[in-house]
């Protein structure tokens, strides 16, 4: 019987020790752009009362740092900003410890200068890496009636490649993301 009790507890030990393994942390890099290309939306209408709030947008991190030189996203950050149908409403970078989605912190993602563009994001760990989008992009000079602002919303949550360029898209902007395991010295977001 003590044997059977110190089995028990070397085995309680070492899920012990599994359950409290360090942090597995990512870098993760986003770009969000705007596109002005008229024939893309397909002649879309979008019902302005479907619009919803985003959660957690207040309690959001901010990431303070844009696109690390030299990472693939700033190099496609480059490139769109200088063709004229693209508009860049953000860029930013930051290091998290990725966990279940019901943990994780959401990250604020807002647009540079103008408060265009509104959101959050979550980067979440369930069998496998997902993200999950709850963005508002408000075009300058859109409107649908003298009295309502068009907002367009991107809902978006799913599965995403570790170390690939992934894309989310909508036919008024786009979502690059890249999440790449971080192994140098940890900046979080405030």
């Amino acid at each position: 019987m003590r044997r059977i009790a110190l089995i028990a507890a070397a085995t309680l030990g070492l899920a012990a020790q599994a359950w409290a393994a360090p942090p597995r942390l990512y870098e993760i890099d986003v770009l969000v752009f705007a596109n002005h290309l008229r024939k893309l939306d397909g002649n879309e209408h979008w019902n302005q009362e479907k619009i919803t709030p985003i959660a957690g947008f207040k309690k959001a991190l901010s990431p303070s740092h844009g696109l690390p030189q030299g990472s693939q996203l700033a190099v496609a950050q480059s490139i769109l900003a200088r063709h004229p149908h693209y508009t860049i409403l953000a860029a930013r970078s930051w290091v998290q410890n990725v966990i279940a989605l019901r943990k994780t912190k959401a990250v604020r993602i807002t647009s540079h200068r103008d408060g265009r563009l509104k959101g959050v994001i979550r980067v979440f760990q369930w069998r496998l890496m997902h993200v999950a989008l709850d963005l508002h992009y408000t075009p300058s000079g859109a409107t649908r009636s003298s009295s309502q602002t068009t907002v367009y919303q991107l809902v978006e949550s799913r599965p995403v490649a570790l170390r690939a360029t992934n894309y989310f898209d909508h036919p008024k902007f786009g979502v690059l993301v890249r999440v790449v395991p971080y192994t140098g010295p940890v900046t979080t977001p405030h």
